[in-house]
């Protein structure tokens, strides 16, 4: 009787070693020859790949398993469904379904799995396993479930927990798992009308029609902004006509004015325009879309969800940011800062207060750039090396700083409130105020006051290359105003200074955008 080995112990390539069974012979057996050196490397490998295919072969064999009939499996995996225990659930409900395939608990192990696989958060498990469902079992009374389900996985697919949180704006992606989800709900709205999932799916939908135009609407203002007109408008119109009464509509009116203008055909511009005005009330209902359980409404609605929208105000709409200009003004508080200089010498900066202006360009809704001017004045105590060892003498005054700067900027979000991370280089100009010569005087004749003197005096002054990082929060109130806080260190390289002074604080912003 031969004995049963794994097929996979002995893998059959190149460099695998048969040795022949031995035959009775008169004739003494020679020794086997050495391996030449060349060969070890092959041998050596060719065991690791058996030792890693036998215990594969015994990894198989301690598998999840358990005695017992279809229905007691069944009933221990529903405990772990009710207590919470997904993965073990699913381990008994796929053992259920392999061991007895035909069993009444077997189909219903079918539909719990769908729900298992989703809560234990297998999206691509739960999907397959509800087309299974459906294609295996398609006048199940509980195929409406399947599809609700798959439905839902969809749906919560398009923004993760953190995009959640900070309200991103997920409309600008493309909708491949918004239509797929909202396939799958129409589809029970439509073959289940009476299925007590009907109603939920119903809302949901409103929130997806209203999304995929969100999407078609923000297509449409990129061609615009490329000067694409005949494609702005083909979109529009689209929209229209397959999003009739989601609030996109609107807008898609005003980008289908707008290109008519910029393609030299006011007459169609004014009938586009007639057309917004008449349908300007947002109550009016589309009456066939009502019936099909897709009343317009704002985006969202029903839903508890607080994604999409194109409107501007405080809504978590999108904060449309792309192909903007701005210009900012605030206030920057450093920290003290300590500095020292070759020779001995050491100054200590206190705090303060600045201000600073700047402008900038949002190359999309993620990278900025711009350039920022700031100035602020901060005293300071330094001791000073005197020419001598062990001489030096104690300087106060107050330092007066310049710095412009070149900025880039990326926003993690596309949202109103989005966490940013930022970047400049540019160069700094401090003076010390500290006299490097006499003061001179001059005066001059004026007509009415006669003579006027004046004195000045140069001071020593300090300039290097600056460079920045920083992190902060942006929020966009509406269209037109913005603000921003963030955290940044710059360093500067000062001639004479050991290693490049650092010099921290807060930055705060007012932004008006245009």
């Amino acid at each position: 009787m031969r004995a049963a080995a794994c097929t996979e112990a002995l893998p059959r390539g190149p460099f695998s070693i048969y040795f022949a069974p031995s035959r009775s012979t008169d004739r003494p057996v020679s020794p086997l020859p050495k391996l030449v050196p060349s060969l070890r490397p092959l041998l050596t490998l060719a065991v690791v790949l058996s030792a890693v295919a036998v215990s594969g072969c015994k990894s198989r064999g301690e598998e999840f398993d358990m005695k017992g009939s279809p229905e007691s499996i069944h009933q221990e995996a529903n405990r772990d469904l009710a207590n919470g225990n997904f993965p073990g659930a699913i381990q008994k409900l796929e053992l259920l379904e392999a061991r007895f395939p035909f069993s009444d608990p077997a189909r219903q192990a079918q539909i719990d799995l769908i729900y298992a696989y989703y809560k234990n958060r297998e999206a691509e498990s739960a999907i397959d396993q509800a087309d299974q469902f459906i294609r295996e079992n398609p006048t199940h009374p509980r195929v409406d479930y399947a599809y609700y389900v798959k439905g839902l996985v969809y749906f919560e697919s398009g923004a993760n927990a953190l995009e959640r949180l900070f309200r991103a704006d997920v409309t600008k992606r493309p909708p491949q798992e918004a239509r797929k989800s909202f396939q799958a709900f129409q589809t029970l709205v439509q073959q289940y009308p009476k299925s007590p999932y009907a109603a939920d799916a119903r809302q949901r939908m409103v929130y997806l029609r209203n999304r995929l135009a969100d999407y078609e609407m923000h297509v449409a203002r990129y061609y615009m902004k490329r000067g694409a007109y005949v494609g702005a408008l083909n979109r529009a119109r689209g929209l229209i006509e397959t999003y009739d009464g989601a609030p996109a509509v609107l807008d898609a009116l005003d980008v289908g004015a707008r290109a008519y203008r910029q393609l030299g055909m006011d007459d169609l511009a004014q009938v586009v325009e007639r057309i917004r005005a008449e349908n300007q009330s947002p109550d009016l209902v589309n009456p066939a879309a009502a019936m099909a359980g897709l009343a317009t409404g704002s985006t969202g609605a029903g839903t508890g969800m607080v994604e999409g929208g194109t409107g501007g105000g405080f809504n978590a709409g999108p904060a449309d940011r792309d192909g903007r200009w701005e210009a900012r003004a605030g206030l920057s508080m450093a920290n003290t800062a300590d500095v020292d200089f070759e020779g001995g010498t050491t100054a200590e900066i206190d705090g303060g207060i600045g201000f600073l202006f700047g402008v900038g360009y949002h190359y999309n809704d993620h990278l900025q750039f711009g350039t920022t001017f700031s100035l602020d004045q901060k005293d300071y105590e330094a001791d000073v090396a005197g020419d001598t060892a062990g001489e030096s003498f104690t300087a106060k005054g107050s330092l007066d700083t310049m710095s412009l700067m070149v900025d880039v900027a990326y926003n993690f979000l596309t949202g109103p409130l989005t966490p940013f991370v930022a970047g400049s280089v540019g160069w700094s100009w401090v003076d010390t105020n500290i006299a490097t010569e006499p003061p001179s005087v001059g005066c001059w004749w004026h007509p009415w006051y006669g003579y006027i003197c004046t004195s000045w005096q140069d001071t020593r002054t300090l300039d290097g290359l600056a460079y920045e990082l920083g992190v902060g929060m942006r929020y966009d109130f509406g269209d037109r105003l913005a603000a921003d806080g963030s955290y940044r260190i710059r360093w500067v390289d000062f001639e004479n200074a050991v290693d490049s002074p650092s010099f921290d604080g807060l930055q705060l912003n007012l932004i008006w955008k245009f």
